[in-house]
């Protein structure tokens, strides 16, 4: 018996944490347990050639919205190969709209729904052992053969955190990859765009286990553990207690990242963050928006002045690595309030400024407003929006383009003295962004891909229409020192 797990990461450097805990948990049937890891740059055929060579008794995906237009053409294309082989699907992407997706995926037998540790366990006996029926497996949903109709069965209770296995035992499978680590499950708050709000209790693993498990990492010397914790810092003692194990038991080498509430931070924190080296945390920090209107919407509590005095102080320490987060597409966000967010967070200096689009996902609140709010959205995986109420889809493609600036021309750090420069010759951040949307949309250059010397060519010249005839010459001082900063 033979049961492929298969996952499809979004890059190489990625690791599915899912697929390697459900074969965990699942121990006593390790040996008819195989995983099968690949990203969105492989070609499906590739997949698919590979699975079939595996030749599953059982085939199973995870699910998520990068990987799922991978996952249905491979489930169409298997199963006219393999009729008789079972297709098992799990993952946020599933989970939800259980009956509709079965119904569009004939080819699928089940889905496994929500925590899929217990689940997945069960089913490995019942097709191992071929002894029981699908009815005894509690958290799945099949079609019945006779009536053809779905059967749900009810709801695993919640893992207890500390019960699940530890799943990085073979360090060496994740060479060159990014770790991906969890002690906790749930989140406190309701934010509306989410699926972690579904659960409103969190459910945290022993600071004991946790400490057990990072001292592999660390003797290991994994570069980077990052913990997918959803606000990891909810309960502070707990936040406390593990960066203050990880501070003194650093290796030199392995970086601990981390997602936060920034307003959440205690004096106690940053004393203990004085003593980090630099490099040995990060934090991704999600501000999503700075409207009051906007933040009671979607049902986000926090304190924005005392946010940003804390990621001040963070900065001002300079040892830790801190990513901010926008959405663009909140509702009552429109675009000059976008803009003022945006110009906010800016403002903060972020050493990663990420801007990102609402993504309207089955089972959220969002979805549910999703025509009070006239929400306009991709019907395909990622979901993102077109528009709404108050942001119009030609208002979505600027921001488009500023997300792109951005992304080249702040987050890259390769022009990091020409955009200090140039951000005084304009009313605010954004126009300065917005204008060098306007002059690549002008140029045809997102057309087509452009190499690092265009980059700054591109630059240069529209530096020159903007920079006073009388400092010209410092203008190309300053882009020249960055180029060869990052070639030096």
């Amino acid at each position: 018996m033979k049961i492929f797990l298969t996952a499809i990461n979004a890059k190489y450097i990625h690791s599915n944490l899912a697929v390697y805990s459900l074969r965990a948990y699942a121990k006593d049937y390790q040996d008819q347990i195989v995983i099968g890891e690949y990203t969105i740059n492989n070609r499906v055929d590739y997949i698919l050639e590979q699975i079939y060579k595996a030749k599953p008794d059982v085939l199973c995906f995870s699910c998520y919205i990068w990987n799922m237009d991978y996952v249905e053409e491979l489930i169409t294309e298997y199963h006219k190969l393999c009729p008789e082989v079972p297709i098992w699907v799990g993952g946020p992407e599933v989970s939800y709209e259980v009956e509709t997706f079965l119904a569009e995926h004939p080819q699928v037998t089940g889905v496994m729904i929500g925590e899929g540790e217990r689940t997945f366990q069960q089913l490995c006996k019942y097709y191992v052992n071929q002894t029981g029926s699908l009815e005894e497996i509690r958290g799945i949903a099949f079609r019945d053969q006779d009536s053809g109709k779905t059967v749900f069965t009810p709801a695993q209770e919640p893992m207890n955190m500390s019960d699940i296995p530890f799943c990085y035992d073979h360090i060496e499978n994740f060479e060159n990859r990014i770790i991906y680590y969890e002690s906790m499950r749930g989140c406190p708050f309701s934010c509306s765009y989410c699926l972690s709000s579904i659960e409103k209790s969190v459910r945290i693993k022993s600071p004991e286990k946790t400490e057990r498990e990072l001292d592999f990492f660390l003797e290991n010397k994994v570069p980077q553990v990052k913990f997918v914790d959803r606000t990891f810092n909810c309960n502070h003692a707990y936040a406390y207690r593990i960066w203050k194990y990880i501070g003194e038991h650093d290796n030199g080498v392995t970086n601990f990242h981390f997602e936060i509430g920034g307003d959440l931070l205690h004096e106690e924190d940053f004393l203990l963050f004085d003593t980090f080296r630099p490099g040995l945390v990060q934090f991704e920090i999600g501000v999503q928006s700075t409207n009051p209107d906007t933040l009671k919407a979607i049902r986000r509590t926090a304190d924005w002045d005392l946010l940003q005095k804390n990621v001040a102080r963070i900065h001002a320490r300079g040892n830790i690595h801190q990513h901010l987060d926008l959405i663009a597409g909140l509702p009552y966000e429109d675009f000059n309030t976008f803009k003022k967010s945006f110009c906010d967070v800016y403002a903060m200096k972020p050493d990663q400024f990420q801007l990102g689009f609402l993504k309207v996902l089955d089972g959220s609140f969002m979805n549910e407003k999703r025509n009070d709010y006239e929400i306009q959205a991709s019907s395909l995986p990622p979901y993102e929006i077109f528009s709404t109420k108050w942001l119009s889809y030609e208002d979505v493609l600027s921001l488009k383009g500023v997300e792109e600036m951005v992304e080249v021309y702040y987050n890259s750090f390769q022009f990091t003295a020409s955009m200090i420069y140039l951000e005084r010759l304009f009313k605010d951040a954004y126009c300065l962004y917005e204008e060098l949307a306007k002059e690549y949309e002008e140029k045809h250059l997102f057309e087509r891909k452009i190499n690092r010397r265009e980059r700054y060519e591109v630059l240069y010249a529209f530096g020159k229409k903007h920079v006073p005839e009388t400092d010209a010459g410092n203008w190309q001082e300053i882009i020249t020192y960055d180029w060869y900063r990052r070639d030096f």
